[in-house]
């Protein structure tokens, strides 16, 4: 095999691309089947944002690149965030209404 295929001689590049579009479809489908429970939505959510952030991890392996690495800490980062804020979302939903469903996100309007 052709040492430029591969990730640290070991593991195929596409290998790996194959792997994260496999993440990035299975967050997109709970996305889209999934329309009435939050938490499930914010997993699914999360799962696409892994998805991309190994794409940037294994790009910058694949062309030696750190910065390849940093750019998926990032993107973690900022899923984090994200999560946090929807998680304190959800709770304020619960308590109001008892119910984690996206049809009482209606009583959030101001």
């Amino acid at each position: 095999m052709n040492t430029l295929n591969l990730i640290n001689n070991d593991i195929p590049f596409l290998l790996c691309l194959d792997y994260t579009a496999v993440l990035f479809v299975l967050g997109l489908s709970g996305l889209i089947i999934n329309k009435r429970n939050i938490l499930l939505m914010l997993l699914s959510l999360e799962l696409t944002f892994l998805a991309s952030a190994l794409n940037f991890i294994f790009a910058g392996q694949f062309l030696n690149l750190f910065l390849g690495a940093i750019y998926g800490i990032l993107i973690i980062l900022v899923v984090v965030a994200d999560t946090a804020i929807g998680l304190s979302l959800v709770v304020l939903i619960y308590r109001g209404s008892r119910t984690a469903s996206v049809n009482s996100l209606v009583t959030l309007r101001g």
